[in-house]
């Protein structure tokens, strides 16, 4: 026998020896934890064991050997955090560590939202797959990128018959690469030029995948929010899809104390057979850029703007976040600037419009806007097919990309006590997993993939403030993204597991 067939003949003999340690090790468990498995049933002490990225026992467990043990005494074992609207699919190139994200607890995130995706479905996959982020993402199918690819700068208008038909193919197209349904912008450009018409067609082709149709409607939290309820439910009734309110609200003083004529809208709509849901974020103030303070595209009336400052409480309400032309701006209210530059609110938005919304600009802008209350956020809430999001992204102006889930375990359950423990989380897990068609997520049951938190119920809460978006959340002390570590002990390990999840079914 020469010496290399030796040598490969010893390798073959020990490689059982070898490998054994490792099957030992491989497995996790979690012990003593409070067990809270995401379908809204009450929590137990029980220990999980995780081996090969997936729940394999649940019960009072003894150690096995030298398999790795996290003592989650006093804390809560609960499914990961699955962000039912989320825009961090821009930022898992540039970071893929995700830390604000993995902070949170959160371990899919859940993004082509309002209109804005990849083109290519499985360009987005391809990305993905070569970032290697710490956690999973799934996506929309956007309807903004489709109706630009169509008819490009000549998207003032309702689209042709013939160009529809063109959207339909690549609206089937995306769905084909895993798509989890078909999302719309309404508020923005193009998708507020689409007709209803237009709409529903497209959402045919993503009903014939069974996907679904999740929209930031036209009037959104605002006094024309009912007629755009009425477009989503012809939407849903005659495309025959499942459709999801994004970031439900109530964000204009003329509709404050009067979410409950939303819901039962909605109670209605569902009672008539229409699969209708909605995601909501944990903040009174929402971000976005400072021309949807009005649904009226003609900018240089001062009168559509002084009618939108009123309807969100006035100037002082409007606090600019982001403006390239002059960072000195950054950080102060509307009637701070008024006072500052001896121009009007109405003013200053044109202005800040001209130089940053027009064509052939490079410069941006972005507002915070306080103008919901916690009345109306707490009713949404309380509904029990209305799931949490973040309607964030990492590094985000907005503390919501930052403190969501936190904020809703700490502000919401245990200080406000709005929910209860067991009713949050499944709002956070298996609501949006089964919405969202992710089958073997979103619980803690035996088979299902580990994707698990383990938080401390007492600390809990989110840190992140509109002058300091960024700052981390706390009370997170271990999260496992398909089996494996990317927080231990309150720190990141630097396994980036996350993968691209595809429509199921």
């Amino acid at each position: 026998m020469t010496r290399r067939l030796f040598l490969l003949a010893l390798a073959v003999a020990l490689a059982p020896t070898a490998l054994a340690p490792l099957r030992e090790t491989s497995s996790l468990l979690i012990k003593n934890g409070l067990l809270i498995d995401g379908t809204g049933s009450k929590g137990r002490i029980l220990d999980v064991r995780i081996e090969g990225g997936r729940i394999v026992e649940i019960g009072r467990l003894a150690v096995r050997g030298n398999e790795k043990v996290l003592d989650a005494t006093d804390l809560v074992v609960a499914p990961g955090f699955i962000d039912a609207h989320s825009h961090t699919d821009n930022q898992m190139v540039q970071d893929p560590m995700l830390e604000s994200q993995v902070r949170q607890g959160i371990t899919t995130a859940i993004v082509g939202q309002d209109g804005g995706s990849e083109l290519s479905i499985s360009k987005f996959f391809d990305r993905v797959r070569t970032s290697r982020p710490t956690i999973n993402f799934a996506t929309f199918c956007g309807h903004a990128v489709i109706r630009e690819e169509v008819m490009g700068a000549d998207y003032k208008r309702g689209a042709k018959d013939s160009e529809v038909e063109k959207m339909k193919v690549l609206v089937d197209e995306a769905m084909r690469e895993g798509a989890l349904g078909f999302s719309t912008g309404l508020e923005y450009d193009p998708g507020y030029y689409a007709t209803t018409v237009e709409l529903v067609e497209l959402a045919k082709v993503a009903a014939k995948h069974k996907g679904i149709y999740i929209s930031h409607i036209r009037e959104d939290g605002t006094a024309g929010i009912m007629q755009a309820l009425s477009e989503l439910k012809i939407i849903a009734k005659e495309a025959k899809i499942p459709a999801q309110i994004s970031h439900i609200k109530v964000a204009v003083a003329e509709k404050w104390h009067k979410s409950r004529e939303i819901v039962d809208w909605c109670r209605t709509a569902r009672k008539e057979g229409l699969d209708i849901t909605a995601d909501v974020y944990p903040y009174l103030y929402w971000q976005s850029n400072i021309a949807v303070l009005s649904n009226d595209r003609n900018w240089e009336n001062r009168e559509i703007w002084v009618r939108g400052l009123a309807e969100v409480g006035g100037a002082q309400n409007v606090t600019i976040v982001r403006y390239t032309p002059d960072p000195t701006w950054e950080y102060k209210t509307l009637a701070e600037l008024s006072k500052e530059t001896g121009k009007d609110a109405p003013e200053l938005i044109q202005e800040i419009l001209r130089k940053t919304r027009f064509p052939g600009s490079t410069e941006s802008h972005s507002i915070i806007c306080q103008s919901m209350i916690e009345e109306d956020l707490a009713t949404f809430m309380r509904e029990p097919w209305v799931m949490f999001c973040s309607d964030g992204y990492h590094g985000g102006p907005h503390p919501r990309g930052a403190g969501s889930f936190p904020r809703v375990f700490g502000r919401y359950v245990r200080e406000l006590s709005v929910l209860s423990l067991e009713e949050a989380i499944r709002k956070a897990t298996s609501l949006p997993a089964k919405r969202f068609g992710l089958k073997d997520r979103g619980e803690i049951k035996k088979g299902m993939v580990a994707d698990i938190v383990v938080f401390d119920p007492k600390t809990i809460s989110d840190r992140a403030t509109i002058r300091d978006p960024k700052a981390f959340s706390v009370g997170v002390e271990h999260v496992l993204v398909n089996g494996v570590l990317v927080l231990e002990s309150g720190k990141m390990t630097g396994a980036r597991p996350g993968v691209g999840l595809k429509r199921q079914g």
